[in-house]
């Protein structure tokens, strides 16, 4: 969160009734209703982070907080909705409103950065808008070695430009306590491009440094989906193995069963089972969590 220090000595009665005002007014505008045929979408009310600094009366601090707290709602608001185009109108501007408020607020520039890049219906799909509040962010601190790395992660895991993310890389690893291991990934993704290993160590090393639990949960999760990545690849070479046993391709797997080359049918990290087709393909099972895969490229 946010740092507290310093903050002036002022009755916090009087502020949370201040604060609580101003969030009072926006939810109020956000739910007017529009003229007959305008598009509903909600508005932003304060535009201006020079106006809403003036009006928070010192406590940018503060009011930072509120405007992040009003991001991560309206992200999982939009995610979970069974209405909403998933468009997440509101998002960037919060989080822009959020890190000018208060620039030193990393996580919401960082954890920010993970919610726009997250691709339709889960984010909005807008890693150019996440690579601007990395970039804003590095402004600020452009000693900062993490919002290099964010940075390079974008450009690596969304945009699949292994190139750029590999000078980004290379970057980071040039800063202050930047950890050693990223100047071999930048060799590692400018030579071999999408790999699966470079991308397990990036979200392992975002696992390691999580400050919230929701980034350690994200990183959970892709890494539970390069797991099945790797799950996929072993049980091709069992199907594989089981064909060359039968003199045919295996039907289903009670036959990869019944030849000897698994003791049960396969599941997921998440517990749903693989399917494997009569072409002799293994997926993911229907109502997987993990679905869908992301896919790597090589540069060569």
């Amino acid at each position: 969160m946010a740092s507290v220090e310093a903050r002036p000595a002022v009755p916090w009665l009087v502020i949370t009734a201040l604060l609580a005002s101003v969030v009072t007014v926006q939810a109020v505008r956000d739910r007017i209703t529009p003229p007959p045929g305008a598009e509903q979408t909600p508005l932003l009310w304060l535009q201006s982070p020079a106006l809403a600094r003036r009006l928070a009366l010192s406590f940018d601090d503060l009011a930072a907080d509120i405007y992040w707290m009003r991001a991560i709602v309206h992200y999982g608001s939009e995610r979970r909705s069974t209405t909403s185009a998933h468009d997440y109108p509101l998002l960037y501007p919060l989080l822009d409103m959020t890190t000018s408020l208060d620039p030193n607020f990393d996580v919401a520039a960082r954890m920010g950065a993970i919610f726009l890049s997250e691709g339709y219906p889960g984010g909005p799909g807008r890693p150019d808008q996440a690579i601007a509040l990395l970039e804003k962010g590095q402004r600020h601190d452009p000693t900062r070695w993490q919002y290099e790395q964010d940075i390079g992660f974008v450009h690596y895991w969304w945009l699949k430009d292994y190139r750029t993310a590999a000078a980004h890389f290379e970057r980071a690893a040039d800063l202050p306590g930047a950890p050693n291991w990223l100047r071999s990934l930048a060799g590692t993704t400018l030579l071999e491009g999408g790999d699966r290993d470079a991308a397990r160590t990036l979200w392992r090393e975002l696992y390691d440094t999580a400050e919230v639990d929701w980034m350690r949960r994200t990183a959970e999760y892709r890494l539970a989906q390069l797991r099945a990545l790797d799950d996929i690849d072993a049980l091709h070479a069992r199907v594989a193995d089981t064909t060359r046993r039968l003199g045919r391709r295996p039907r289903n797997w009670t036959e990869v069963i019944a030849a000897g080359v698994l003791p049960a049918v396969p599941t997921d990290p998440g517990g749903v089972p693989y399917t494997l087709d009569d072409t002799g393909r293994v997926g993911l099972g229907a109502g997987s969590s993990l679905a869908p895969l992301p896919t790597f490229e090589r540069t060569r």
